[in-house]
């Protein structure tokens, strides 16, 4: 299930529950405005929450690819370095060849 699924149902839940708990609250208005503010606030709190450990999660997955990149590079660095290496003792060898030969 995505985030945003999840996110989606919580809200449509919460607003189920919230107009349920208003159609059948026995209670004075005031007192019902101070329980809808009370479970907004908490709502809001939990989705605060929620979206902070994606953010931090994203975040967390983002630098750990970015240090794979990284490693990759200096891989590929070294990598072609060395063949770089090669490439030239080898030129090298051949020129001595030709050289000799001649």
């Amino acid at each position: 299930m995505s985030s945003s699924n999840f996110v989606t149902g919580v809200l449509v839940g919460a607003l189920a529950g919230l107009t349920v708990g208003i159609l059948f609250a026995p209670e004075k208005g005031a007192e019902t405005r101070k329980k809808l503010m009370d479970k907004g606030n908490d709502l809001a709190d939990s989705l605060k929450d929620k979206f902070k450990r994606v953010t931090d999660d994203g975040e967390d997955l983002l630098n750990e690819a970015g240090s794979q990149v990284g490693d990759w590079a200096r891989k590929g660095k070294r990598k072609g370095k060395d063949l770089l290496d090669k490439t030239e003792n080898k030129v090298e060898e051949l020129q001595d060849k030709a050289t000799n030969s001649f």
